[in-house]
């Protein structure tokens, strides 16, 4: 009987440390991967744009690099000119992870890259968008957005879409990666 009880309490003490201790546990159980937390934030994305959602838009990006642009609202303006047709699919083409755990703060950013089909064109899509930040809230969201329709992309379908390379913060229209070509004397 004594060697039942010790067993209970062990396994309600172990049950009771997991609980309290280890609530990231059940969290990351049941978090979405990587790819479908990418997916789900490029589908609110789309949806805003097919919504003209401009504060959904603008929701959707870091607070501090919105802070960091002068003429944000104007870019919206001009990514909803440019973006056309209803949505019809989309192809992920990657969704790259970086990981950072520094003096107890986390960080996760998401390099990612879709194509975007409209009933009007092929949309080219790249963002850097930040997923998680304990340090700072400010920093979580969009980062660097890239678009660009296929048919002026040199590179479609070859390759991924990455824009131009740089990550400039905020919305970027139309830029594609170019390679510098160096004189050899």
């Amino acid at each position: 009987m004594k060697k039942v009880f010790v067993l209970a309490i062990a396994i309600i003490m172990a049950t009771m440390t997991m609980i309290m201790g280890g609530c990231t546990f059940f969290d990351d159980l049941f978090a979405p991967s990587d790819n479908e937390d990418a997916d789900n934030k490029l589908q609110a994305f789309v949806d805003c744009l097919r919504n003209e959602d401009r504060e959904g838009i603008k929701s959707l990006f870091a607070q501090n690099k919105i802070d960091e642009i002068s003429n944000f609202d104007e870019s919206i303006e001009e990514l909803l000119l440019y973006y056309d047709g209803e949505y019809m699919s989309v192809e992920r083409h990657s969704t790259g992870v970086e990981e950072d755990k520094d003096g107890g703060i986390v960080r996760k950013w998401y390099n990612m890259s879709y194509d975007v089909t409209t009933d009007a064109a092929i949309y080219r899509m790249a963002f850097y968008w930040c997923a998680n930040d304990t340090g700072d809230k400010g920093n979580v969201g969009i980062e660097s957005f890239y678009i660009i329709k296929a048919t002026d992309d040199p590179n479609y379908p070859q390759y991924t879409y990455r824009g131009d390379g740089l990550w400039t913060p905020g919305i970027n229209i139309g830029k594609v990666y170019e390679k510098s070509e160096s004189v050899n004397i």
